[in-house]
């Protein structure tokens, strides 16, 4: 829940938390990393529990943290709800109502899955090329059918394909949402903010603003330490490899 209240941070981090933890508290946390059944309730029950919390920033800062809440924001701007401080004061039964419905949401969804998990693990038996094709076709069709365009469907087939390729280079697409999202918003600000702005300086002049740059420089620098430890770590495996080759 402290996870989801953070924007930005997301389910990962939530369900990362809660493994260590299970794990530190574990009876048996040899059983971790093969099965466990107590690491897999930990990280889902993180998953589950990161969405309804996301809900603060997003109804009160129109800031979403996870893919989800992403997702909703988008509906909302569809549908000229604007998420802010005016959404409470103005849309309170909106806000009330919400939250009403992702009660019943979990309680509805509890009760089905316990007389319905038995039958929706046989999923599984179907193989994937056949799922595959009957959510694409239904995708196209959705897609279709918002404003009977095929240039939609075109659309849509492009970003699948850049889906697949952010995929294959196991890059993230949360930011990307996120990116679409918010795009608009930030270009908006940025306008705003550009008539008082002479010189590069005068966009980090502020403490605040200072403080905000300096932690996105610190977090790309250890980004790309991160990759460059990887990288070596790649580079160094073959030799390690060959060494113990020759060992043996």
């Amino acid at each position: 829940v402290l996870m989801g209240m953070i924007p930005g941070v997301g389910e990962f981090t939530a369900q990362f938390l809660s493994y260590t933890y299970a794990r530190r508290t574990s009876k048996t946390p040899e059983e971790f990393g093969k099965g466990s059944p107590e690491g897999l309730i930990a990280s889902e029950a993180a998953n589950n529990a990161v969405p309804g919390a996301a809900m603060i920033p997003l109804l009160a800062l129109g800031i979403p943290g996870e893919a989800l809440t992403a997702m909703m924001l988008s509906v909302f701007y569809v549908h000229n709800v604007v998420p802010g401080p005016g959404l409470f004061q103005n849309d309170m039964d909106f806000v009330v109502a919400l939250y009403i419905v992702m009660l019943l949401l979990n309680v509805i969804v509890l009760g089905l899955l316990m007389f319905s998990t038995n039958w929706l693990t046989r999923i599984i038996q179907v193989p994937t090329r056949f799922l595959g094709v009957v959510i694409l076709t239904l995708s196209f069709v959705g897609v279709y059918s918002l404003r009977n365009s095929f240039t939609d469907c075109a659309i849509a087939s492009a970003f699948g394909v850049l889906g697949l390729i952010l995929k294959r280079l196991n890059l993230p697409v949360v930011p990307i949402i996120l990116g679409m999202v918010l795009g608009g918003i930030m270009e908006v600000k940025l306008r705003s903010a550009m008539a008082r702005v002479r010189t590069p300086w005068d966009m980090i002049d502020r403490p605040i603003a200072f403080l905000l740059f300096c932690a996105i420089l610190l977090v790309i620098g250890l980004h790309i330490r991160t990759l460059v430890k990887e990288h070596r770590a790649r580079m160094d495996e073959p030799d390690h490899d060959i060494h113990d080759a020759h060992t043996r």
